[in-house]
């Protein structure tokens, strides 16, 4: 998916927007989310290695997908977004920020 000029590129709203044809507003107000916690999300960048289950699961019930399925899609998203800013003369982002946030990765622990 190439980014509108209209459309914001953060992976969640492109998704709602581009993906499911509502505002943020409109689909936080349809299941009962805080739309200042979403774009507290995005004010922050937010992984979406880090969305709560349930809001995922919304996304998945709103664009008949399952939950695994928006993930992949929200991945690939993101993916594109830090392409963007980092392209950006706008962003001061180095690609040390663009890695994922190590709590999205499997931690290996060793046993004694």
């Amino acid at each position: 998916m190439s980014f509108s000029a209209y459309v914001d590129s953060y992976p969640i709203t492109a998704y709602i927007v581009g993906h499911l044809g509502l505002s943020v507003s409109d689909f936080c107000r349809r299941y009962e989310f805080d739309p200042t916690i979403v774009s507290g999300w995005q004010t922050a960048n937010r992984s979406v290695f880090s969305l709560p289950a349930d809001f995922v699961e919304c996304l998945a019930i709103t664009s008949d997908k399952t939950a695994d399925q928006v993930r992949c899609i929200l991945r690939l998203l993101e993916k594109q977004h830090f392409a963007y800013l980092a392209a950006s003369p706008a962003w001061n982002i180095t690609p040390f920020q663009l890695v994922p946030p190590i709590s999205s990765k499997k931690i290996q622990r060793e046993e004694a």
